[in-house]
Order: structure tokens, then C-alpha cells, then sequence
């Protein structure tokens, strides 16, 4: 079913089929992973109006592949309000180390500051797990605050927390960030493309699979690279035309988007 619930850098093309037919297919559906399908099709076209039917099943399920998949979509639409509310995530409770990894690396792709209550939290149940669950809630926490940098690589939770508390303060907290940005693709390109040319120089593979997802999901064109390709001048030059290609539609800075579509409208 969709080679187990769209693995890979995004969800892949947008369907053919109508709103219409998608959300008339939703009604008659009775399977748990035909609905998380059908779902993520019709958000791709822009439709959040069942953003909500996701979120009860992502509380709901007991099926860990369409969790996985709940919760991969929740981060990727959700919005700043949606993570402020707590009773989005009931899962938590009782989710499997799985399940909080799944939540954890998506966490960058909320591309909110309002995520970083839930990762510290995690990091309290989780610590001295000595496990990549915990190493992964660090690096989350590090793409937003770099505390890495401004504390140490050996900072204790308490101090993060304290950093996290001075530096919401300097952040729109109505915006999205990415790497303490506020988001627009022209930061996910600029990183690609660098590594690309550094790639193409000592014929290597480039490793930028975060960005290259988070880019694809966030503007609905799967970026032409693959990660496991050899990087030339072809390569190069295929993302050069891909980022013309995205330079024609306007984007917002620190606006989030999924598949070109804004999952809300920023307050000015």
C-alpha cells in the first residue's frame, strides 16, 4: 500500500483525481491506512480541512505504520496554534521509542519554536537512555536554539531549557523558522546547491537528504537530485532549473508551506 505508507524524501506527485473524488473516496473509507492515504492526498492539493481527522487518528491508532505516517503529515502541515494545543498530542503518552524518533526528526519540519516544550520534555523521559532517541531530541534542539555553540556540546537540559526561555524572546512567534531563520526556500537552496559544488569537485555523493526533503514537501516539486547519485555538471545544472522554476512563484518569508500551499496565513 503505497510501498508501506510513502517511505522516501516526500509523499510523492500530487494525485489526478479531483478534491471531489478524494474527499467522496474519504466518506466510503474504512481501512486506517486507505484514510491516512486519501488524507495526505487531499492535503497535497491544498485542502486542511481534515487536518483534524488526522490528528484523532494519530491519536487513535494502534497501527505503527500509520502513526508513522500521521505523524511525519502533522509535522509537516502543522501550524504554530496546533502545536500550542497539548491535546494534539495524546499519542505521546504512551508512543513507542519508535514513534517519539518518528516525532523527533520531524520535529525541524514544524519549522516552529512551539515544538521545543514537547522535545524537551522527551529528553527528560529519554535521558541517559544512551540511545539515538536521545542524541536525535539534542540535534533537534540544536537546529533551533544552536546551543551546541552558545552552551556546549555537553549542555544539560536545564541549561537549554533556560536558553530556549531567552531565545523565543528574540523570535516571531506567529512565524516559522528554519535553522533559526525565518523560512523561505532560497535557505535550503543555497545549503543544496553549496554542497553540490563541493560534490562535483571530488566527484562525491551529496548527504543533504533533510534539506533536499524539506525543500520538496515545502514547495510540492521533488528537488532532481538524488542523494545517492554521483554529483557532475549535469547534476548542477538540473537544480539550477529547478530553482528558476521555483523563483516564479512568490514566496513569503517565514511562511510554511506544503506542496506550495500555506498552511495559514501569517499575521503581519
Amino acid at each position: 500500500m503505497s510501498e508501506i505508507l510513502l517511505p522516501g524524501v516526500w509523499y510523492g506527485e500530487v494525485s489526478q483525481l479531483s478534491l471531489d473524488e478524494l474527499k467522496n473516496s474519504l466518506l466510503s473509507v474504512q481501512e486506517e491506512r486507505e484514510c491516512i492515504l486519501l488524507i495526505v492526498e487531499i492535503m497535497k492539493k491544498g485542502d486542511f480541512s481534515v487536518k483534524n481527522l488526522l490528528i484523532d487518528l494519530m491519536n487513535q491508532t494502534e497501527d505503527e505504520a500509520v502513526l508513522n505516517l500521521c505523524i511525519r503529515l502533522f509535522c509537516s502541515v502543522c501550524t504554530n496554534d496546533d502545536l500550542k494545543d497539548v491535546n494534539n498530542f495524546r499519542f505521546l503518552d504512551s508512543v513507542s521509542e519508535f514513534g517519539a524518533f518518528t516525532f523527533v526528526t520531524g520535529a525541524v519540519e514544524t519549522m516552529s519554536y512551539q515544538v521545543i516544550p514537547y522535545l524537551l520534555t522527551l529528553w527528560q523521559e529519554w535521558e541517559d537512555s544512551d540511545n539515538d532517541l536521545e542524541i536525535a531530541i539534542q540535534d533537534a534542539l540544536d537546529s533551533f536554539l544552536e546551543y551546541r555553540s552558545v552552551l556546549s556540546e555537553n549542555a544539560t537540559l536545564e541549561e537549554v531549557e533556560n536558553l530556549y526561555i531567552d531565545v523565543v524572546k528574540t523570535k516571531n512567534l506567529d512565524c516559522y523558522y528554519y535553522n533559526t531563520s525565518l523560512a523561505f526556500p532560497g535557505l535550503f537552496t543555497q545549503e543544496i546547491m553549496t554542497a553540490l559544488y563541493i560534490a562535483a569537485q571530488k566527484e562525491q555523493k551529496y548527504h543533504l537528504y533533510l534539506q533536499a526533503s524539506l525543500l520538496s514537501i515545502y514547495t510540492g516539486k521533488q528537488v532532481p537530485v538524488d542523494t545517492n547519485t554521483l554529483i557532475s555538471k549535469n547534476e548542477i545544472d538540473l537544480m539550477v532549473r529547478y530553482i528558476d522554476d521555483l523563483s516564479d512563484k512568490d514566496w513569503t518569508e517565514g511562511m510554511k508551506y506544503f506542496y506550495g500551499h500555506p498552511v495559514e496565513e501569517l499575521v503581519k
